[in-house]
Parts: structure tokens; sequence; C-alpha cells
């Protein structure tokens, strides 16, 4: 039992250490556009920046990547930037899509 409390307790404070705002712009592999996408010092929540929109977004931190998800209308955009700084986007709705490419983290 005392291992398992050790355990919690370490990936709760390694949890919050990784809880710092970060800046992202990404690139496109299909077409060059441009996604800005950031996380808030609290650690859920984010801004999403494009040509078109730009709005909040939820920021999930999983192993290995961080996945920034926008909702607006009929629209879902799921995108996940992993730590080797490649990125997958997917878009469901009425301008469905999916896209790939690099980002490169800002000091913004």
């Amino acid at each position: 039992m005392k291992k398992w409390i050790c355990v919690a307790a370490v990936s709760l404070f390694a949890t919050a250490s990784f809880a710092e705002e970060r800046h992202f712009a990404c690139v496109a592999a299909s077409d060059g556009s441009e996604v800005r996408v950031s996380r808030a010092a609290a650690g859920e929540s984010g801004t999403i920046e494009t040509k078109d929109m730009t709005g909040d977004v939820l920021v999930l931190k999983g192993i290995g990547n961080l996945t920034f998800l926008y909702m607006a209308g009929e629209d879902v955009m799921t995108m996940v930037v992993h730590d080797d700084l490649s990125f997958d986007l997917s878009v469901k709705g009425p301008r469905a899509r999916t896209d790939r490419g690099t980002c490169e983290e800002t000091g913004d």
C-alpha cells in the first residue's frame, strides 16, 4: 500500500512540474498553412489561431504529446503535438480534413 501512495505522490508532483505555458507554431505538410497553438500555465486551457479562426481550446497532456481540442458549431478539431514536434490534425464536420506537419516551440 505504501508503494502505491508513493507512486501517486510522485506522479502528482511530476504532473505539476509540467504545468507550464507553451507555444507552438506549426506548418502543415499539405499546403504550408500555419497553425499556432498555446497551452496556458494552468495546464488544461489554451488557444488556437489559424488564418480562418481563433479560439479557446481544451489541452490534454498525454504520454509524449499534448492534445489540443477545439469545438465550434459543427466543427471539432483535434491537434496532437508530439514530443518530437511533429503534429497530426483531424477536423470533423462540414470542413472535414486531416493533415500533419512539423512544429517549432516559440517563446511567445
